[in-house]
């Protein structure tokens, strides 16, 4: 219980402290331009690269508990294997919402007239 407290304050401070960062004022020039398109980018980047590792830790872990389920039951095969199918496919299918969420914003954003 003392862990999820300190994670959850260590979230709201986190929250609380970057408030102020939205408060900003637009730059002389009228905000946005190459920087903000060349920065989105490079999250998109970061971003696909996070949920492609979040998506092949979690497969890898399916797997195994598949694996292991298998090893303990053999004959419970076509539900572990139903169950584990299903489990991929629904893991697989977030990188691909994450993919077309930064395609559409890196197209988006190149669209925009910069300069």
């Amino acid at each position: 219980m003392k862990r999820y407290v300190a994670m959850f304050l260590t979230m709201l401070g986190a929250f609380l402290v970057s408030t102020p960062v939205f408060a900003q004022e637009t730059a002389a020039g009228g905000g946005g331009g190459a920087g903000t398109a060349k920065w989105a980018i490079i999250a998109a980047g970061f971003g696909m690269a996070i949920a492609s590792a979040v998506c092949g830790y979690a497969q890898s872990k399916a797997t195994a508990s598949a694996c292991e389920g298998l090893a303990r039951n053999p004959g419970a095969r076509p539900g572990i294997q139903f169950a584990l199918i299903l489990a991929l496919v629904l893991i697989e299918s977030m990188a691909l919402y994450t993919f077309a969420i930064i395609a559409s914003l890196i197209f988006g954003i190149s669209k925009v007239k910069i300069g």
